[in-house]
């Protein structure tokens, strides 16, 4: 269209546009460590690989664009290899960004071609390059951005890649590719219609166009399905552990209530007691068990306390040793909800691994102090068996696998919420839980 000079530069040209509009997808999308000098080597490799492919198809095509398709789908190829290694997400996920960048630079394409033929635009070279190839795709991308990414920045980095919405996508776009392709080589070139191909290059351009958006609408659609269902996967889960919760607080007041039952009738036979020895005995067992509800409330924190005190009665009737050295006070800077559930879940994650354990090692430890600035949280319990670890967290050996595995994810994301480091893992028969946070005087 504008001579040879910019067919040589249409790869690399082509290559920017792709660049352009990927842009608008990825900016919310989270980095990898050392993202700049990921990013440079990524983008220098693009545009090599961009460069080299480009100078074998014209080589191939003898300056004929009978081979440009093929040379298109390399470069979203390239582009996706370039999203990967500088993104966190995974292969799927960056064949979403990639493809999703092609729809709108196509989309960008066709709404260009559209407007140079149906108001039969003419313009000096430049200017053509500038508005068409540029500015029209500044301007869909744009729009693309405040359309679909903007409303769901702050979930978009999370969203599950779906790959029905690849394949439907890929089908579309190759469709447009081809159609396009027809229209300008095929149908002009070879069977020489006798049609007016401007009218042919509109009609194709609304098709492709259409089918872009369509295109980007059905992937935004599956991935807002997934989200829906996470949703409500979380949903049943929180039932699911409501329900657990409840079941728990029952059996807590079932121990309370045998303990109660039990001193009934202690101090019932107490009072028939003459024999100085026997009635110590006595007096001193039920010092042991008042003893227990007695020492776990104690932390200086009472979201803290709640959990302890009712996880202790859990241990001491599933023949757990419990110890704790915790200094609560040092949590204030957690809201008491986070407190409950960080401490919640790590407790129910020991004691139902401590109830495949013999009872005499059964065992549960706990501390929380600070030192140097930092809040260091260490729980840890006998552990027989060295669980399956999958990026850094233990999985579930539970068959229901839906409803269980969500504490360890729990745990992570209140100790990420406040900026802390985690780290699991079992050593000399041990599981370790740390936690590190900086102390609050630090954050400052």
């Amino acid at each position: 269209m504008y001579g040879d000079l910019y067919y040589q530069l249409y790869g690399f040209i082509f290559a920017l546009q792709l660049l352009l509009s990927l842009l608008f997808f990825i900016i919310f999308q989270p980095r990898k460590k050392y993202f700049a000098m990921r990013s440079a080597a990524s983008l220098a490799g693009y545009f090599l690989l961009v460069t080299a492919t480009w100078a074998i198809i014209r080589a191939i095509n003898d300056d004929t664009p009978q081979y440009t398709p093929v040379f298109f789908l390399l470069v979203t190829v390239y582009l996706a290899a370039a999203v990967f290694l500088s993104f966190k997400t995974n292969i799927l996920g960056a064949v979403y960004f990639a493809t999703g960048a092609y729809a709108v630079q196509h989309a960008a394409y066709s709404f260009g071609n559209i407007i140079r033929n149906l108001f039969s635009v003419s313009l000096p070279t430049w200017a053509d390059i500038l508005i068409f190839d540029f500015i029209v795709y500044c301007f869909t991308g744009v729009l693309f951005f405040l359309v679909f990414v903007l409303p769901r920045r702050y979930k978009f980095g999370s969203d599950l890649y779906d790959g029905r919405a690849f394949v439907i996508s890929f089908c579309i776009l190759l469709i447009c590719v081809l159609l396009s392709y027809f229209s300008d080589s095929i149908f002009a070139e070879y069977l020489k219609l006798e049609i007016d191909l401007r009218k042919l290059r509109i009609f194709t351009s609304t098709y492709a166009a259409v089918s872009c958006v369509g295109a980007i609408v059905i992937q935004f659609g599956f991935l807002r399905e997934n989200k829906l269902s996470g949703d409500n996967a979380i949903l049943d889960q929180m039932m699911h552990s409501e329900k657990k919760h409840h079941e728990l607080s029952r059996e807590t007041i079932d121990i309370i209530n045998a303990k109660c039952h039990d001193l009934k009738h202690q101090l019932s036979l107490l009072e028939k007691l003459d024999d100085k020895e026997v009635r110590k005995a006595y007096i001193k067992e039920l010092s042991d068990c008042i003893a227990i509800y007695d020492s776990t409330a104690a932390t200086g924190n009472d979201a803290l306390d709640i959990v302890l005190s009712e996880k202790g009665l859990l241990c001491e009737k599933n023949n757990i040793a419990f110890s704790c050295l915790a200094d609560g006070a040092k949590l204030s800077f957690m809201s008491s909800t986070d407190v409950a559930a960080l401490f919640g879940n790590a407790f129910d994650n020991a004691i139902e691994h401590e109830l495949t354990e013999n009872d005499e090692r059964r065992f549960i430890s706990l501390s929380v102090k600070e030192d140097r600035g930092f809040i260091y949280v260490h729980m840890d319990n006998y552990c027989s068996v060295v669980p399956e670890f999958v990026d850094g967290f233990p999985q579930t050996t539970k068959s229901d696998k839906l409803h269980h595995g969500f504490g360890t994810k729990s745990i992570s994301n209140i100790v990420h919420k406040y900026s802390g480091e985690l780290i699991m893992g079992v050593q000399d028969e041990r599981f370790n839980l740390d936690i590190l946070f900086a102390a609050p005087q630090q954050n400052k």
